[in-house]
């Protein structure tokens, strides 16, 4: 009986799988397949197949990476980024060349219908890189740079992370880092400054100034650290220049050796 209910449940999914699934011809000879399996969008994952001579190509033209960046992920614009080292590590997993923002996989013959299922799945995985934006995108970052910093304690050794201080305000602040010496360097890790994220960085470093003028660190300063610092308008540069905190680019790791490192 229940051998019975395998085999029909195997044959009602595999009659699921040819149904669904189309494989149409088009001009330029090659054959455009779509797919019973969505994307993090709910879209059918379509795949272009065709022969190249020696190989055949599988190619998303593009739809995939479009997408992401349509939604508000660039996973392409900082190589640097945790986010394209995730992409690297799926396409380099599943065999995927990256030609002009467009997925690729070659394979034979043989292999085809096999890379044909992997390169379909390869795809949905990858757009469910979605899950990056937003407050995933700003807590990844500050992970990151934290990671460095901890990865790098031979240029560190002296780093406090996650440092939390009780303002006059009776609020407590979070830096995301404290390096100690003979002047104090509070961080705090911020993706995207905009007008809003410094003033609420603004906010937290004079709600702490008793605690610092307490423990000696009048002439302590507040660091951030950012993204790009050129996507900065002037009017937070200045209104953040006039507290006297200093800027920097988590790419720029020289700056941040200068900046913190004693050793």
């Amino acid at each position: 009986m229940f051998e019975n209910e395998i085999k029909s449940i195997s044959e009602e999914y595999f009659n699921y799988l040819k149904n669904e699934s189309k494989f149409l011809p088009l001009e330029n000879e090659s054959i455009e397949f779509y797919s019973p399996v969505v994307d993090f969008f709910g879209d059918s994952i379509s795949v272009n197949i065709s022969f190249t001579g020696s190989h055949y190509k599988l190619t998303d033209h593009g739809e995939t990476l479009w997408n992401m960046e349509e939604f508000g992920i660039d996973l392409m614009r900082h190589k640097q980024q945790k986010k394209y080292q995730l992409l690297k590590n799926i396409m380099d997993s599943h065999g995927l060349f990256l030609e002009n923002d467009t997925l690729s996989l070659y394979t034979n013959r043989k292999n085809l219908p096999q890379a044909i299922h992997d390169y379909v799945l390869t795809l949905s995985e990858i757009s469910h890189l979605a899950i990056l934006k937003k407050e995933n995108i700003r807590s990844m970052f500050k992970d990151e740079v934290i990671h460095y910093f901890l990865k790098n304690c031979n240029l560190y050794p002296n780093i406090f992370p996650e440092f939390k201080i009780e303002g006059k305000s009776k609020l407590t602040h979070h830096f995301d880092a404290v390096f100690p010496g003979q002047t104090t360097e509070y961080v705090k890790a911020i993706k995207n400054i905009n007008i809003n994220t410094a003033k609420n960085a603004l906010f937290d470093w004079d709600d702490v100034e008793a605690y610092r003028n307490q423990t000696f660190d009048a002439n302590a300063r507040l660091n951030i650290i950012t993204d790009n610092e050129d996507d900065i308008s002037d009017a937070v540069a200045t209104m953040l220049s006039q507290y006297n905190v200093s800027v920097l680019s988590f790419h720029h790791k020289e700056r941040l050796v200068q900046r913190f490192s004693n050793v």
